[in-house]
C-alpha cells in the first residue's frame, strides 16, 4: 500500500513565516511531516506520495534530510494557490494502482490511531472523530440507513432534510483508504467535470461518488487527533502533545 499526502497548500491562516512550510510546524524533535513519514515507515507502507505545491523546493530538501528508508515521491501541483484540495488529490491518486491510504498533512494524531484504523479497517473507508453537529466549519460525514457514507457536508450547517434522513457519524479528521476502483470513480468524475471540481475541497466530488460505494467509517475513539489550520490550533495541538508525547 502506498499513502498519498496532500501538503501543497499555503496555509495563510496560520501565520508562520518563520518555518518554510506548515508541515514543518515542530512537535518535539519531530515536525508533523517527519511524524507522518516515520510512522507510515513503521507501519511497513511501500512509499509516501507527497504533494507538494507552497515552497515545495524547501520541503524536498528538509524530506532529503530524514533518515529514512521509506521511498517517497513528489508531485508537483503548481496551481495550489488558486484551486482547492480536489486537485491535489486528484494529481497524487493518478496513475497509482491497489489500495491507497490518503492524508491531509496537516493533522496530528497518537500514532496508535493511525496504526489501527490501517491494520483493522479495509477500504475504502475514512476515520471519523466526534463532532458537534452544529459545528459549521467541521467536515460532518452523513450515513445513510445502511451505516455506509452517503455524503460530507462542510463549510455550512446541515439542513433540516438532512438531519432527519441521515445520521451524522462525526468529522472526517482527514486520513482515508481508497480502493482502486473507487480512486478511478473519483477520477473519472474529476475528468468529466474539471472546472466544477478544480476549486473545491475533496468533499464535494466524495459526496458524488459514495453513494453506493460501501464506504465505511471508522470511528476513532483515542483523543487527541485534530486539524491545524490558525496559531489557535497549534497552541491546542502542542499541549495535547507535551501533555502526553509518549502516544505520539
Amino acid at each position: 500500500m502506498q499513502a498519498i499526502i496532500l501538503i501543497a497548500g499555503y496555509g495563510s491562516r496560520l501565520g508562520r513565516d518563520d518555518i518554510p512550510h506548515k508541515s514543518l510546524l515542530p512537535f518535539g524533535e519531530d515536525t508533523l511531516l517527519s511524524r507522518h513519514l516515520r510512522i507510515l515507515q513503521d507501519i511497513g507502507l511501500e512509499k509516501a506520495v507527497l504533494v507538494v505545491g507552497h515552497n515545495r523546493d524547501a520541503v524536498k530538501d528538509y524530506v532529503g534530510g530524514l533518515d529514512l528508508t521509506l521511498p517517497v515521491e513528489f508531485v508537483d501541483n503548481p496551481e495550489y494557490r488558486t484551486t482547492g484540495n480536489t486537485l491535489s488529490l486528484v494529481l497524487g491518486l493518478r496513475g497509482r494502482e491497489g489500495d491507497l491510504l490518503v492524508m491531509d498533512g496537516d493533522v496530528l494524531y497518537p500514532r496508535e490511531v493511525l496504526e489501527k484504523y490501517v491494520s483493522n479497517c479495509p477500504p475504502p473507508s475514512f476515520a471519523i472523530v466526534p463532532v458537534d453537529i452544529d459545528d459549521t466549519e467541521a467536515t460532518k460525514v452523513l450515513l445513510d440507513e445502511t451505516g455506509y457514507i452517503h455524503s460530507f457536508v462542510t463549510k455550512r450547517d446541515l439542513t433540516d432534510e438532512e438531519k432527519s434522513r441521515y445520521q451524522c457519524a462525526g468529522e472526517a479528521i482527514g486520513f482515508f483508504l481508497l480502493t482502486q476502483e473507487l480512486t478511478q470513480r473519483l477520477i473519472t468524475l474529476y475528468d468529466a467535470r474539471p472546472g466544477e471540481f478544480i476549486s473545491t475541497l475533496w468533499e464535494i466530488p466524495f459526496s458524488e461518488v459514495a453513494p453506493g460505494g460501501e464506504i465505511k467509517p471508522f470511528f476513532v475513539v483515542s483523543e487527541g487527533c485534530m486539524e491545524i489550520d490558525t496559531p489557535e490550533d497549534y497552541n491546542e495541538a502542542l499541549s495535547r502533545y507535551n501533555a502526553n508525547p509518549a502516544i505520539y
